[in-house]
């Protein structure tokens, strides 16, 4: 059976509140009611400085939305919430820059010549996506493919070399 994969537009910071209420519907290893298999809320890893030193710590890749899969076409019913929107979508494309469930991971690099090479971490060999690099923020800038559409989203990169 085809997967069918859905986005959820929900009010920003809420998300963890969606993704709970409707991971309680899936049980794994079974096919859940209405068809409902997977609820994902991507998140990154990205370097904080507070108190002196730097933190690793969580951040949404993108705020207000959670993605759900499922088998069947009516998956999930409209949300009566008039701030709620679900439709269909293609597969996400963060989920090839998660190695570990939904998050995607602090990547490391050098800057050769003014060109990012990524050593280790999600991004690497996907450096093509990469738009801005924040050295300060340890941050970098990506175009994704999103929502039939290009979307601009903030990820973990920490430059630790720099040659001219």
């Amino acid at each position: 059976m085809k997967t069918i994969w859905y986005l959820l537009k929900c009010p920003k910071g809420n998300e963890a509140d969606y993704v709970k209420e409707l991971q309680e519907t899936v049980k794994p290893g079974k096919d859940s009611m209405d068809g409902l298999q997977e609820v994902i809320h991507f998140q990154c890893q990205r370097m904080m400085r507070y108190r002196g030193s730097w933190h690793l710590e969580r951040r949404a890749v993108l705020p207000g939305y959670v993605f759900l899969s499922g088998i069947e076409t009516g998956l999930v019913k409209k949300p009566k919430e008039e701030n709620i929107s679900l439709k269909p979508c293609e597969a996400p494309f963060l989920k090839c820059l998660c190695s570990e469930g939904n998050l995607v991971g602090m990547s490391r690099g050098v800057i050769k010549h003014g060109i990012p090479i990524v050593t280790s971490g999600p991004l690497q060999g996907k450096e093509y996506l990469i738009r801005k690099i924040d050295r300060h923020k340890r941050t970098a800038q990506l175009e994704i493919p999103f929502d039939g559409q290009k979307q601009q989203v903030t990820v973990g990169l920490e430059i630790y070399e720099k040659e001219l």
